[in-house]
């Protein structure tokens, strides 16, 4: 591994990447071979407002909409988190039409700032290189000041000086003397070194619907000259179709998309806009200056080493402005008002928000924000002229720290579906603002909001209020769809609150301040039944064996802990390919032996199609009967989900005679008919053993405080692990045995959607990712089915939760 830093931070790369360049607070890393770039990973600075020019109602779902359109058209394979310098991260993966693979990830640090990685290589090399962006995102570590760091570098122009980690050599992209000018004939072109590219009428050129952006794309056709399959310029399976597609934003000028923008390997610093392209070789980057003018987007720079010039006219009559994203007041003040219908001000001069505000009376959406705390300051109250803005649906107030109260006139903007205000001095909200006719989502996190009056708007279906100083909420919460009430000094809650479908507070909250018991799968209430079941103490021989490995782990100051935690464990190890000449042997993956009269589970998709759900395993109950004694003595379980993206279970239990089970050879299931794109996995024997299951000491501090210092202590806890293991048989899979999550556990998960106490739940199956079957959950995740106590002594598997975890 090699490490490559900036000023702010660093991160290590295998030694494939040969070529790697840092410029500013981005690194650029390339897997080359000959000529032809295999992989490119860019790791870079990028402050957060960026995203907010994406839909979503928090950072997670703008990141996740932001990666529709950084490469273009692309269809999302799976979503998953790792632990990326101590925080974790969301990542999201992609695939494109046209055969690419992409990675995308964030790691937020602050409020303004966060890290993000984008990588990508062919789609057939997925499982070779997504690994290697998982390594080199975990290994990346930040330090500094981003902000100071961020408001140095922007003083340096985009198309400064690029320096080669590999070489040490400083480089100009892009002469700053030279100016992008028409061409003399007045001719569309694409010239790249000595090539001619045939313009084709094929050209996209439209003010977005969506994030209000102007976006262009042209395409064309490589000369017959260029040999695809021996060249650096162009790729080998595009039919020499090229194309660049950009997305501008800040280019409004009286009708005119006008701007000059200045890109160093493909990058520009200002997020003011984004460019990718198709049709060429992986290492072809762009440097050069990019600008429009006068209806023409003009190109002017180089393709690696070889010069390129693009004149292109742009057909900006049919420009539809009333899309756009107004986003400065020099922007506003050369446009007719009626078609601004969204504004969104960065930090902007309070003095004159009153007129720039007055005459935009078909204003749809409003957004102020002040990143920067002395703009802030001069921000006092909401400008008058807001008052005039009857058209108004959206309204956002973003760091206005100045600000302490919201004008009763508000409720005047009949309108106004959506209001935002955070990081404000506001004590409370009008109730004449509560009575908005179609108010639907009120965001107030981040205030001082001390109460809330009780009428609600009707039509309110979500309201965020955390982090402010609220110590109860009122009675008419309980109709929402979402309430957030997180990091709140809560004293009381109204009954009721416990059953909104979209309830966000703490765990511990949930359970002291509401009625958080658990009712049963049946609705009937719980049964007793014998805890000390669960845990290795109860068993001679396990309890014998953990503290023989206690000891020669060297960890006896952990005796008592460890003893009370420790599961009564049953390993599961896949072992030969199922030939499903047996029926009820313990299976994982392939298809089950289904009880007798019922079919294959399925669902209806959201296209009112059937659907069928995803077999994960069966388990023999009489064949383990003999290792624990909390699962029924007889009979067989199924385990289902839905997908991987939404692991909605489904757990069956049939106790009755094998020889009456539909076998799985018979099964007319078809892998298309299974909703999952994995569809049906190889089937595999398993055999089990019990152990002891200690937990994992991954925040040890919170989950068990009295392993605490167990977390440091890695060796002995290996050493302890290991010893433990069921005699001859790997727990590729278990039962009742601990899971490793970042954060929280399963039994705390289950809680969160289903109630109860953690320590009344328990894991009924974990299933790893297993070559054997190709069972690989996200990023060699695990799945997990966790049931009641209550329910499992009553066998009701109806109401079991499920969840998935990556590392």
């Amino acid at each position: 591994m090699q490490s490559v830093t900036t000023a702010t931070s660093s991160a290590s790369f295998p030694s494939i990447y040969e070529h790697i360049q840092v410029v500013k607070e981005s690194i650029m890393a390339e897997h080359r071979k000959d000529d032809e770039c295999l992989s490119y990973v860019s790791i870079s600075l990028e402050e957060l407002s960026f995203y907010d020019f994406y839909d979503g109602e928090d950072l997670l779902a703008r990141f996740r909409e932001s990666c529709l359109d950084l490469r273009g058209e692309v269809e999302v394979i799976a979503d998953k988190t790792l632990l990326v310098a101590g925080i974790t991260s969301n990542i999201r993966i992609a695939q494109s039409p046209e055969g690419s693979f992409f990675y995308f990830g964030l790691v937020p640090v602050s409020n303004e700032y966060g890290y993000t990685i984008t990588g990508d290589c062919k789609i057939g090399s997925r499982e070779f290189y997504e690994p290697l962006f998982d390594e080199i995102w975990q290994s990346f570590q930040y330090f500094g000041n981003p902000a100071a760091t961020t408001n140095e570098q922007h003083a340096v122009p985009d198309a400064g000086l690029l320096k080669s980690q590999a070489t040490g050599r400083e480089d100009t992209d892009q002469d700053n003397k030279n100016v992008v000018t028409f061409p003399a004939d007045g001719n569309e072109m694409w010239q790249l070194g000595k090539y001619t590219f045939t313009l084709t009428g094929e050209r996209q050129c439209y003010i977005s619907d969506g994030g209000g952006e102007l976006y262009v794309k042209i395409e064309a056709l490589a000369p017959d000259t260029i040999d695809p399959e021996n060249n650096d310029i162009i790729n080998s399976y595009s039919d020499r179709k090229v194309y660049l597609q950009f997305y501008f934003k800040g280019i409004y000028n009286a009708g005119i998309p006008t701007g000059r923008f200045l890109f160093g390997q493909d990058e520009n610093s200002s997020h003011l806009t984004y460019m990718w392209k198709g049709g060429f070789q992986y290492s072809q980057q762009l440097s050069a200056e990019v600008k429009l003018e006068n209806g023409w987007l003009l190109i002017d720079g180089k393709f690696n080493q070889y010069p390129v010039k693009v004149a292109v006219r742009l057909p900006v009559e049919s420009l539809v402005w009333e899309n756009y994203r107004f986003m400065s007041t020099e922007e506003v003040s050369t446009a007719t008002p009626d078609i601004v219908r969204q504004l969104w001000l960065t930090d902007p001069y309070v003095g004159i928000l009153e007129e720039t505000i007055y005459p935009l009376t078909q204003l749809r959406t409003l957004s102020i924000d002040f990143p920067d705390s002395k703009r802030a300051a001069d921000f006092t109250a909401i400008p008058k002229a807001v008052k005039r803005l009857k058209e108004l649906k959206d309204l956002t107030l973003r760091g206005v720290s100045a600000l302490d109260s919201l004008p009763q006139w508000l409720g005047d903007l009949k309108k106004l579906e959506t209001i935002r205000l955070s990081d404000s001095r506001v004590e409370g909200i009008h109730p004449f603002i509560l009575q908005l006719p179609v108010l639907k989502k009120l965001y107030l996190s981040d205030n001082q909001l001390q109460s809330i009056h009780p009428a609600l708007p009707e039509n309110l279906e979500t309201l965020v209020l955390s982090n402010n100083r609220l110590t109860s909420v009122p009675q008419s919460v309980t109709r929402l769809q979402c309430l957030n009430i997180e990091r709140n000094p809560l004293e009381h809650l109204p009954a009721g609150v416990e059953n909104i479908p979209g309830l966000s507070l703490e765990l511990e909250k949930k359970m002291t301040l509401l009625d958080y018991s658990y009712k049963g799968a049946d609705g009937q209430g719980t049964i007793p039944y014998n805890d000390s079941r669960f845990y290795a103490k109860s068993d001679p021989d396990l309890l014998r064996l953990l503290e023989d490995q206690i000891s020669a782990a060297g960890l006896d100051r952990f005796r008592a802990g460890l003893t009370n935690r420790t599961r009564k464990s049953v390993a599961l190890e896949t072992t030969e390919e199922d030939t499903y000449l047996e029926k009820g042997n313990h299976r994982f993956g392939g298809l089950p032996d289904l009880p007798p009269g019922v079919s294959y589970p399925s669902f209806i998709d959201a296209y009112g199609q059937e659907r069928g759900l995803q077999f994960i395993a069966q388990i023999n109950c009489e064949a383990i009967a003999h290792l624990q004694d909390y699962l029924p003595r007889t009979g067989i379980l199924y385990f289902f989900i839905e997908d991987q993206e939404d692991t909605v279970p489904k757990v069956l239990y049939y106790d009755g005679a094998a020889s009456n089970l539909q076998s799985a050879k018979d099964l007319k299931i078809e892998r298309d008919f299974i909703y999952d794109d994995r569809g049906i996995y190889k089937p595999f024997r398993a055999v089990s053993g019990k152990y002891p299951g200690i937990p994992y000491m991954y925040n040890a501090y919170s989950l068990w405080p009295e392993l605490t210092d167990m977390e440091e202590m890695y060796d002995e806890t290996e050493r302890l692990k290991n010893g433990l293991k069921a005699d001859s048989v790997e727990p590729v899979h278990s039962m009742n045995s601990y899971v490793f999550k970042q954060h929280d556990t399963p039994e705390m998960d289950a809680v969160n959607v289903k109630k109860g106490k953690p320590e009344e739940w328990m894991v009924l199956l974990r299933a790893g990712s297993d070559n054997k079957t190709g069972f690989q959950f996200w990023d060699m995740g695990e799945i997990y089915f966790v049931i009641h106590k209550s329910d499992l002594q009553k066998k009701d598997f109806s109401n079991v939760y499920c969840g998935l975890e990556s590392s």
